[in-house]
């Protein structure tokens, strides 16, 4: 980031999601923040009985501190309850989350709080969190202005395209949206049930089911997600290769160790916990596969749309960084397209995805492509 004053006035792009934030400079390659969305409450215990002697002052006691955000809260998720903000429609902490890292962007004095903000939005944002985040920004720390964009827009900005059907998958929602020529479609978009948190939970079903009574080991969801991310896979064919798992197959196994000292084995877990994406009912949600979401949402638009859209399925967000999901993806939206438009399918799945949202927006604001829809301070008037 650029020490120069005249940097300091350019906007700051902001994106809470449901599992990590974003917060940076418009017209940098990259945020310079990227934090868990969590906090925790510094009298939350995770055990109800008498605390351990001493463990109270890990705190201090004089402190004015209640709570704890982001990076630091996860320092203590052994011993408080981790809650997600974005899930709780927190905004007092959200605020309390953004100023602890507005601080370590470090602005001179003089020029804080005074860049214009670029909050970015998925379309199902109601009006009542936008008047929230106004409330907020503009009223409670006086920032000059802000600007919703939709987060799908800026996803598309990052491969320089005007059409596109976007699948953001994230660790709370998954969301299916079309732009085409620039244009939305309010009928053209989709909120899937499946996303990283149920994919955790099947998971850890997956596992625990397998052991049984077994073997005595300790695994929660913090980390068999954590195990997830690393080693998902998705299979073109994943029916055959459990038949071959069970026929010997190693190609898989991998050995993690867990925290307990104890270790665990994994195989055909590590492809099968992706299979709830296709067929919901798996994981109990009565629910369309995602192939079949993402076609029925392109098949809303006429029918001689649908050629600009099909070759342009992106997938983005952290859930989407599964190996192998772009090609089975494409692979299952062919049985929901005719023989002349098979081949035309191609679902992108860009290196940085996690972050294209954000990289998206700040690409819009260098190409001056963001000078509409500004909400201004009425109080700076």
């Amino acid at each position: 980031m650029s020490s120069k004053p005249k940097d300091q006035t350019r906007p700051l792009i902001l994106d809470f999601g449901s599992a990590i934030s974003r917060i940076g400079w418009a017209g940098d390659d990259f945020p310079d923040i990227i934090a868990p969305s969590v906090y925790v409450d510094i009298s939350d215990y995770i055990f109800t009985s008498d605390i351990i002697e001493g463990l109270e002052e890990l705190f201090l006691k004089e402190s004015p501190i209640t709570h704890l955000v982001g990076h630091q809260a996860l320092k203590y998720q052994n011993i408080l309850r981790i809650h997600e903000f974005k899930k709780e429609n927190n905004f007092n902490i959200l605020l309390k989350f953004f100023l602890h890292y507005y601080q370590e962007l470090k602005i001179d004095e003089q020029y804080q709080f005074r860049q214009p903000l670029i909050i970015l939005t998925p379309f199902f944002i109601s009006d009542l969190e936008k008047s929230k985040l106004q409330e907020l920004f503009l009223n409670s720390l006086n920032f000059p202005s802000l600007l919703f964009l939709h987060e799908s827009q800026a996803i598309l900005s990052t491969l320089q395209k005007s059409s596109g059907v976007v699948v953001n998958m994230g660790e709370s929602t998954t969301y299916i949206s079309t732009i085409f020529h620039g244009f939305t479609n309010i009928m053209a978009r989709d909120v899937f049930p499946i996303s990283g948190k149920q994919l955790t939970d099947y998971f850890l079903n997956l596992i625990l089911t397998r052991i049984g009574t077994k073997k005595s080991i300790y695994i929660d969801n913090s980390i068999a997600k954590e195990i997830k991310e690393k080693l998902s896979l998705c299979l073109l064919d994943p029916k055959e290769e459990q038949k071959r798992v069970k026929e010997g197959l190693t190609k898989y196994d991998r050995i993690i160790d867990l925290p307990d000292g104890s270790n665990l084995k994994l195989n055909l877990e590590r492809f099968l916990l992706t299979e709830p994406l296709f067929n919901p009912r798996l994981a109990h949600v009565d629910y369309i596969g995602l192939a079949e979401a993402v076609s029925k949402v392109i098949k809303t638009w006429e029918r001689e749309n649908w050629e600009e859209l099909i070759p342009n399925i992106i997938l983005s967000g952290g859930g989407s960084l599964i190996p192998g999901l772009d090609k089975r993806l494409e692979f299952e939206l062919q049985a929901f397209f005719s023989e002349k438009l098979k081949n035309k399918i191609k679902v992108i799945a860009a290196s940085g995805r996690d972050n294209m949202g954000w990289i998206g927006a700040s690409i819009l604001y260098s190409k001056e492509k963001l000078n509409k829809g500004w909400v201004e301070n009425p109080n700076l008037k």
